[in-house]
């Protein structure tokens, strides 16, 4: 027999940024959802999603391992996520935002119910926290479908299959992703300043109805570690400015990066925290450093700058960089965040 269980309640760990007043199972970012312990035959969630352009995606993982995605459908209805299984084993089962968050979303994805025929139980949540600040690299974009896949739709927008997810799992690590592709830590891709991170990183997901309000960072479990990936899209733009208005703007994305440092310092105290750049392009990369240094100089040791390796044109759907490229970066991150003490 089926029971009813409710996502919000102890059977289940929460993961990814949230509202702790929340009312219902919102899942605001990517690689945000649900994680129980069930044995059972049977595992079906109740979702609602809006009538939106950009549809979100479910990920579902067994053990840690990715065994299904798939788009919702508009309104509430009801999904099966993992079915015939044998019953006696004991399977840790998560149920994911697969997608990021749009700017045309009506509303955030809801999970409003489990069903199971196995009595799910809370595992024990890892003993290390990573979190993830950046843009369409960190999403997951292009980690799926070929490199003939070029319309940005989500179907080529992955968590499961980024160096986030991956370097977590390498880590036995819990994650939490704030991550919007076309983003920047001063501009966007196409030199728009008003989409930079650390205009929204103190909101809860102001893109989307009912997220503009402050994130309460005191009532969430702390980062061990925030690893920051962005300067991709800023060196887009940059390659849009010539002479003098170039300067300005380079002098402007330090100036931006170290106020975004000090912004994730003052709500992560005790984190290690990593800029981590060089998977698309290394053109920011001597701007980055400096900030990281800039940092450090007035006090800040727990900052430190990753080089990561470039792509080197292994690139998959939407010209961004393949899976085997996010393999590699999530090796590098997970050994230093491993080497930290």
């Amino acid at each position: 027999m089926m029971n009813r269980y409710d996502p919000l309640g102890p059977a289940f760990l929460r993961m990814g940024r949230r509202d702790p007043g929340e009312a219902a199972c919102a899942l605001w970012w990517s690689g945000s959802g649900i994680r129980t312990r069930v044995d059972c035959t049977r595992f079906e969630v109740e979702a609602t999603a809006g009538d939106d352009e950009f549809i979100p995606w479910l990920a579902v993982t067994l053990d840690g391992a990715p065994v299904a995605r798939f788009p919702l459908r508009p309104g509430t209805h009801r999904y099966s996520v993992l079915g015939v299984l044998e019953k006696g084993t004991a399977h840790e089962l998560a149920i994911l935002r697969d997608t990021q968050p749009t700017d045309g979303d009506s509303g955030p994805l809801v999970l409003n119910a489990v069903y199971t025929d196995g009595e799910p139980k809370a595992p024990a949540p890892r003993s290390r926290l990573v979190e993830f600040i950046g843009d369409s690299l960190t999403v997951g974009e292009g980690t799926v479908g070929d490199e003939g896949g070029q319309e940005w739709r989500m179907v080529y927008i992955s968590n499961q299959f980024a160096f986030p997810t991956l370097a977590a799992e390498a880590l036995k690590a819990e994650k939490r992703v704030i991550a919007l592709g076309g983003w920047g830590a001063y501009l966007a891709f196409d030199g728009d300043p008003n989409r930079a991170i650390g205009k929204i990183y103190d909101r809860l997901c102001p893109l989307v109805p009912g997220g503009d309000i402050p994130y309460d960072f005191a009532a969430q479990r702390p980062a061990d570690a925030v690893v920051i990936n962005l300067g991709t899209n800023d060196g887009s733009a940059m390659n849009l400015l010539e002479g003098e208005a170039r300067e300005a703007a380079l002098s402007a994305f330090e100036d931006s990066a170290v106020a975004l440092l000090a912004q994730v310092r003052a709500h992560n105290p005790d984190s290690h925290i990593i800029w981590a750049y060089g998977l698309c392009g290394t053109g920011m990369a001597a701007h980055a450093c400096r900030a990281v240094e800039c940092r450090r100089t007035e006090g800040d040791e727990r900052v430190s700058y990753l080089a990561l390796d470039d792509c080197d044109g292994s690139v998959g759907s939407r010209s961004h960089p393949s899976r085997a490229s996010h393999i590699r970066a999530a090796r590098q991150i997970a050994e230093a965040i491993g080497a930290l003490h």
